[in-house]
């Protein structure tokens, strides 16, 4: 027996190309669109939503999460808040992969509330991994090609690497998880280029991680790439310059290789202008529970965030010139994603966070639509999810955002969520908060 559910008098956004729809309707039958327009019929049988001065995007994706971990137990309760504020996918990129797997299982059989999950499990690292439950050492050959076979035999949807992974091993890692049919994202290696790292055939870059080997005299980068990654940031990019011949190049070949590219300004914005100890006092939080609210608070952050002995006013000036380079990217027509790489308090809280990341990427330069396509279709083609996610079109999965304002107006008006369908079930944004505070 079929569920229809008709979503009616909205404006439908297109968000391929910006144009807008009023007065129509998106008929969905199970999870699954099958009609949208304004010459849809709605069948007698089908449950109606009034969407009568609403707009309609489909399911925003956060595109680099991580909901598994310390005190996991707390996170997931608050998992559902990624819905309340339209976001219907994350794609965590490291963390526990049974526990991931078990959530997975609960959200898409409907005991746990929450948005679609696409995991790495644990990243792939070289000899000196920075969280070792959170990793697997792929410090030889060997190990690099068992550890990617390993994980495509438990089901994961993606590889992740991180810092230390030695080049002979990524090109394992690349040409394994390929054969397999896996992508594989992650950080450029501290002892490689981002040039290098995309020649090899980086599917995706995650953070705006330039080696100081890139651009920068041989013992210069020696000196700053080990460094934890505040200092190291912040030392590099005071060096750095957006106009350089070397700089643009890179711009360039970002944009010529059309590897994706996830920011995650957040993260860099809650290190430099916010202070993670800042987080705790917003309204935000609210939402949370006070007993998870206070184990929240009391995460400390691992010492590679370690900024003593720099200025922060420079660290600031490093930020603001990475921003500056997003929209450069923009322009020379990179594909961008958005994702945030938190989960916490505050302007990190689950959902929340990525509406901060479209703030910024829209601050970055990047118009309303360029923002929403970075976590809805670049995200599905990024996931290679195209043909199921990323539009609200009939075939694709009923992932459906009603806001109360136009986001093409303002990239704000994203997070004035009235409601939110995901594959096909409707929820309310407000009752969805209202459990988050009581849950």
């Amino acid at each position: 027996m079929s569920e229809l559910l008709a979503i009616t008098g909205g404006t439908v956004i297109d968000v391929r190309t910006g144009t807008r729809e009023p007065n129509a309707t998106v008929l969905v039958d199970s999870e699954r669109i099958v009609a949208v327009g304004r010459a849809v019929e709605v069948p007698e049988a089908a449950t109606r939503v009034d969407a009568t001065g609403m707009w309609l995007l489909p399911g925003l994706m956060d595109m680099h999460g991580h909901i598994t971990g310390e005190h996991n137990a707390h996170k997931e309760r608050i998992h559902h808040l990624h819905l309340a504020y339209g976001v219907t996918t994350v794609r965590d990129t490291g963390g526990n992969l049974t526990l991931l797997r078990l959530l997975r299982e609960k959200t898409e059989t409907g005991s746990h509330i929450g948005p679609r999950v696409f995991f790495s499990g644990p990243l792939l690292d070289g000899a000196t991994p920075v969280w070792p439950p959170m990793s697997i050492m792929v410090d030889t050959v060997k190990r690099a090609r068992e550890a990617v076979q390993f994980l495509a035999g438990q089901g994961v949807d993606f590889i992740k690497t991180y810092n230390w992974v030695p080049e002979t091993s990524l090109k394992t890692i690349l040409d394994t998880a390929h054969g397999l049919g896996l992508r594989v994202t992650g950080h450029v290696p501290r002892t490689i280029t981002m040039t290098r790292a995309i020649k090899l055939g980086m599917d995706c870059l995650e953070h705006i991680r330039i080696t100081g080997r890139e651009l920068l005299p041989p013992d210069e980068a020696e000196e700053l790439d080990p460094l934890p990654v505040a200092r190291r940031e912040t030392l590099l990019w005071e060096r750095f310059e957006l106009e350089s011949e070397p700089m643009q190049r890179l711009i360039g070949l970002i944009a010529d290789s059309r590897v994706f590219f996830d920011p995650t300004l957040l993260v860099d914005s809650a290190l430099f202008f916010d202070g993670y100890a800042m987080a705790t006092e917003s309204p935000a939080n609210a939402d949370v529970p006070a007993d998870v609210r206070e184990v929240l608070a009391q995460i400390e952050r691992a010492p590679i965030f370690d900024h003593s002995g720099v200025s922060l006013e420079l660290a600031r000036d490093g930020f603001r010139k990475r921003q500056r380079l997003v929209g450069m990217l923009h322009q020379a027509g990179a594909r961008l994603l958005a994702g945030t790489d938190c989960f916490g308090l505050g302007k990190q809280l689950p959902g929340l966070g990525l509406q901060n990341e479209l703030a910024l990427l829209a601050e970055a330069g990047l118009s309303p639509l360029a923002a929403l396509q970075a976590a809805t279709v670049t995200a599905a083609d990024a996931l290679g999810q195209s043909d199921s996610l990323g539009t609200l079109e009939p075939g694709k999965i009923a992932d459906i955002v009603v806001l109360e304002a136009d986001p093409l107006a303002d990239i704000q008006n994203a997070r004035r969520v009235r409601s939110v369908v995901k594959a096909g079930r409707v929820y309310d944004a407000a009752t969805l908060r209202e459990q988050g505070r009581s849950n």
